[in-house]
């Protein structure tokens, strides 16, 4: 179940292999850390040796190798890709920065591996990708978007219970679905508190198929449970949710009388997918663009980006 949910979520995991006794901070291994880096930045891990690998992201990422000793390079970079995101209440991550810029010009972040993903909001702002280190390109975006070519950001804690609006992004059917599969989500809509964004609609959303139960004599439907994982916050840090009451309160609410209760799950939406089309037969289909809730499970502390009024936030959505 594990590998399977890892291999959904390259751009923000680590896929662990033992390549190397030396570590850097954090205990994590220096191979390790570039994994995450180059799985965030192309969506894969590359080969060779750890020198080659280090030489290579810095040339993309700061247009240029350093000179310090191999394990503090990777650290460094590591820090700037997927460190520490807010110093004295500016944004300085590089994936606080993308998402960020992101989500202010296509009102959703969205998903890739972030080389694409800097060449799509350029293609968007300028019209043609520009050249240069990676770092160069984002702060020339951040410049753009943002004035006094700032991010506000501000460190804030996501309260328990917080309710969030997620949207299927495949279909799921008990004809070829299996417990341990990953489910495809995304965050519906923009997640706010005190003006702060916190959780961008767009983010990725992690969770599994638990139990597939295939049609059964004497008219029984089959049926699906799904378990939530987590969501992924502005910062990139993971956010727990589940189905608890408010969630199922809050999706009941929202679907009336068109919803649909899989596993205990109540759907709503997309516009046609409502009622009986969620069932073929005798099995059971969540479609793609199906729509319910999910509720944090825990306070969490993360990083996001201040919107200065009720006003300036609305527009956002």
């Amino acid at each position: 179940m594990q590998t399977k949910i890892l291999s959904f979520i390259l751009s923000f995991m680590i896929l662990f292999t033992p390549l190397t006794p030396a570590f850097a901070q954090d205990g994590m291994a220096a191979a390790e850390k570039l994994d995450a880096m180059e799985m965030l930045l192309y969506g894969a891990s590359q080969d060779g040796s750890i020198m080659d690998r280090t030489n290579s992201l810095e040339d993309d990422v700061y247009g240029a190798t350093q000179s310090e000793n191999i394990i503090d390079r990777v650290d460094k970079l590591y820090d700037y890709l997927e460190g520490d995101k807010v110093d004295n209440g500016a944004a300085n991550s590089f994936l606080l920065k993308l998402n960020a810029v992101d989500s202010k010009i296509n009102k959703k972040i969205t998903l890739g591996p972030v080389k694409t993903r800097i060449e799509e909001v350029e293609k968007v702002i300028f019209g043609h990708e520009n050249s240069g280190s990676l770092k160069s390109r984002l702060d020339t975006l951040v410049e753009t978007a943002y004035t006094d070519s700032a991010i506000p950001g501000e460190s804030i804690t996501i309260p328990a219970e917080t309710l969030i609006k997620v949207q299927f992004t495949k279909d799921i059917t008990s004809k070829t679905a299996q417990a341990g599969d990953s489910i495809s989500y995304v965050v519906a809509d923009n997640v706010f508190a005190n003006n702060v964004l916190i959780i961008p609609k767009g983010a990725l959303g992690v969770g599994t198929i638990k139990k597939v139960v295939q049609p059964r004599s004497f008219g029984r439907d089959g049926r699906i449970d799904l378990e939530f994982s987590h969501v992924f916050a502005m910062d990139g840090r993971e956010v727990k949710v589940n189905v608890g009451d408010l969630a199922k309160q809050e999706a009941a609410t929202a679907a009336g009388a068109a919803g649909a209760t899989i596993g205990g799950l109540i759907l709503f939406g997309p516009v046609g997918a409502i009622g009986g089309a969620f069932v073929t037969g005798k099995s059971v289909t969540i479609p793609d663009g199906a729509i319910t809730y999910v509720q944090v499970t825990e306070d969490t502390l993360i990083n996001g980006v201040v919107y200065k009024t009720d006003e300036e936030a609305a527009t956002a959505e």
